[in-house]
C-alpha cells in the first residue's frame, strides 16, 4: 500500500501530511496558517480564496517528491462553515465560523420562521442554538437578498474545498450536519431550507464520509505530481477524524478534545435526545451511525483568564500543587465565553462561589480546574446515564497538564487515557481513508494509542467528586435567571 496525503483544515491552521499503511506520519506535516479575519462587530471569518490557496499551496508542499508513492487523498475540516457560491462556483461570501457572533440577535426571527423549534431538534439532531448556518442562511435571505437571488451553491466548508479539489458538490454526513438542515436520517431537510428562504438544490450532495470517494480534477493531480484519477476520501468533520485515529468508534469509549475549547462524544447507533438542556448534538456520520455529544467552550480559555487574574504562566497550573478535591468550599462555573447549551447558552460570564477569607489562590485555582472538569461530566451524565462508558480518550494542548488530567480522571470517574501527537485529525482522517470502518480501523487505532498516557481515578476522590456533583449542576440550573438580569441590566 502506498502514501496517503492527509489534510486538516482548522480555523487557525490548514495542516497537511503523508501517513503510511500502519497510521504513522511519513516525513515532516505541512501547515499554514488561516487565522481568522475577526473584528469588534462579532466578525469571524475566513477568505474563501485564500483558504484555497492554502490548500492547494499546503497539499503542494506535502506531496512534493512524493507523489508518485500517493494512493489517496483525506480531507477532514472545521464544522458550521458557511459560503454561498453564484452559478460559475465563485464565493459571494465569506466563509462564516462557529466563532461568529454576528447573527445571534437574529436567532428569534429563525426560530419563529421554522416554528416547532423541538420538532426541529428531533428531526436534525442539532439543538436550538444560533450558531447553526441555517440561522445565517435566514439572515442572508432577509438582510441581503441580492446575494441570495445569485446562490447557486449552499455550502459548508468541507464542500467547498472538495470543489476546489474535485470539481464536485459534494460534503460528508457530519460535516454537512452542521449546516442544521440536514435530518437524521441523511436526506436534506426541506421544511427548514424552506424556512431559510432557500432550496434543497442549492445544497451538496452528501456522501459517506467512511466509504465515498472523489476523483481529483486532472489539473489537481498535475498540481500535486499523483497519477491522474487519484480519489480523495470524502471523511468526516475534524472531531470525528480526531475520533477515528483515537478510537476507531468502538463501542464503550468516550473521546475528547481539551484545549481552548474542548470535547465529549460517543458513538451511538441512534440520536440521543435533550430536550431540557438544548445540549447534545447528534451527528450523522452514516445513516444508522451517530457521533453524539456536545462541545465545550471553556477549557483553557477560562484557565487563561485565571492565569491572567492571578499574574502567573502556566508553570504554576502545571507545576504547583494545588489544594485539594473540592478546592476548600471554593466552586467555579467557568462560562466566560458561555457554552452551548439552552441553560447558560450565550450568557459570557461565570460565577466564582464559597470563596472566603481562608481560601488561597490555590483553591481558586483548583476550582477553575474542577470547573471545567463538571463541564465534561454534565455532558457524559447526559450521554451515558446507564454508565456504560469505560474510558476516555484526550488530545489537545491543554492535556499536558498531568494535574488537570488527575482531576478529570477523579472527577469522570473514567479512565482517562491522553495522546500527546498533535496530529490525530490527519492521522485518523487518512486511516478513515484506508480502513473505512470497524474492526481494522479499531485496530488501527489500537496501534495509534499504545504511548499513551493513562490517568486511573482515584476511589476517595472520585466519591467527593460525585456528592459535589449534584450541588454543582443544581446551582448551574439556577444560574440562568440572575446572570441573564445581569447582562440586561448592563445593556440598559
Amino acid at each position: 500500500m502506498g502514501l496517503i496525503l492527509s489534510i486538516d483544515v482548522g480555523t487557525t491552521n490548514i495542516k497537511a501530511a503523508l501517513v503510511d499503511e500502519t497510521g504513522q506520519l511519513y516525513g515532516k506535516t505541512q501547515k499554514i496558517s488561516t487565522a481568522l479575519e475577526s473584528d469588534a462587530s462579532g466578525r469571524a471569518e475566513h477568505d474563501p480564496h485564500r483558504l484555497r490557496e492554502a490548500l492547494l499551496e499546503v497539499c503542494r508542499r506535502a506531496a512534493d517528491r512524493h507523489g508518485s508513492e500517493i494512493d489517496m487523498l483525506a480531507l477532514t475540516s472545521y464544522m458550521f462553515g458557511l459560503v454561498l457560491l453564484d452559478q460559475d462556483g465563485e464565493p459571494l461570501t465569506r466563509i462564516s465560523t462557529f466563532a461568529d457572533t454576528t447573527v445571534q440577535a437574529h436567532f428569534p426571527r429563525f426560530l419563529a420562521a421554522v416554528g416547532d423549534v423541538d420538532d426541529m431538534y428531533l428531526r436534525t439532531g442539532c439543538p436550538p442554538i444560533f450558531q447553526y448556518p441555517a440561522n445565517r442562511l435566514h439572515h442572508i435571505g432577509v438582510t441581503q437578498p441580492q446575494i441570495a437571488a445569485r446562490t447557486a451553491h449552499v455550502l459548508d466548508s468541507k464542500a467547498f474545498l472538495m470543489h476546489a479539489l474535485t470539481g464536485e458538490y459534494v460534503s460528508d454526513y457530519s460535516t454537512a450536519n452542521s449546516l442544521g438542515c440536514l435530518d437524521i436520517s441523511g436526506r436534506w431537510d426541506e421544511a427548514i431550507i424552506r424556512a431559510t428562504g432557500f432550496a434543497v438544490e442549492q445544497f451538496p450532495r452528501v456522501l459517506n464520509g467512511l466509504t465515498d470517494k472523489v476523483p481529483l480534477l486532472p489539473a489537481i493531480c498535475r498540481h500535486l505530481g499523483v497519477r491522474e484519477g487519484t480519489a480523495i476520501a470524502a471523511g468526516l468533520y475534524d472531531g470525528g477524524a480526531v475520533a477515528a485515529a483515537m478510537t476507531g468508534f468502538a463501542e464503550g469509549i468516550g473521546v475528547g478534545n481539551f484545549g481552548t475549547s474542548g470535547m465529549f462524544r460517543i458513538p451511538t447507533p441512534a440520536p440521543v435526545e435533550d430536550l431540557q438542556g438544548g445540549l447534545i448534538q447528534s451527528c450523522l456520520l452514516r445513516p444508522g451511525r451517530f457521533f453524539t455529544g456536545a462541545g465545550i467552550n471553556n477549557c483553557t480559555s477560562a484557565t487563561n483568564l485565571l492565569l491572567s487574574l492571578l499574574g502567573e504562566n502556566l508553570d504554576y497550573l502545571q507545576k504547583t500543587p494545588l489544594s485539594t478535591p473540592g478546592a476548600n468550599g471554593v466552586m467555579t462555573f467557568p462560562y466566560f465565553t458561555g457554552e452551548r447549551d439552552m441553560i447558560v447558552g450565550n450568557i459570557g460570564t461565570g460565577v466564582v462561589m464559597g470563596l472566603g477569607a481562608a481560601n488561597t489562590r490555590d483553591d481558586l485555582a483548583r476550582s477553575f480546574l474542577e470547573g471545567v472538569a463538571f463541564s465534561y461530566l454534565l455532558v457524559k451524565n447526559r450521554l451515558d446515564p446507564h454508565r456504560q462508558i469505560e474510558e476516555f480518550r484526550l488530545g489537545g494542548g491543554a492535556s499536558t497538564n498531568a494535574q488537570w488530567m488527575q482531576i478529570m480522571a477523579d472527577v469522570l470517574n473514567l479512565r482517562v487515557c491522553v495522546t500527546q501527537n498533535p496530529e490525530m485529525g490527519i492521522i485518523g482522517a487518512a486511516c478513515m481513508a484506508r480502513y473505512g470502518e470497524g474492526s481494522d480501523l479499531i485496530e488501527c487505532s489500537r496501534r495509534i494509542m499504545r504511548e499513551a498516557t493513562v490517568f486511573e481515578p482515584v476511589a476517595r476522590h472520585a466519591k467527593i467528586y460525585a456528592a459535589l456533583a449534584e450541588r454543582y449542576f443544581s446551582i448551574r440550573q439556577a444560574l440562568r435567571a440572575p446572570l441573564l438580569a445581569r447582562l440586561e441590566q448592563s445593556a440598559d
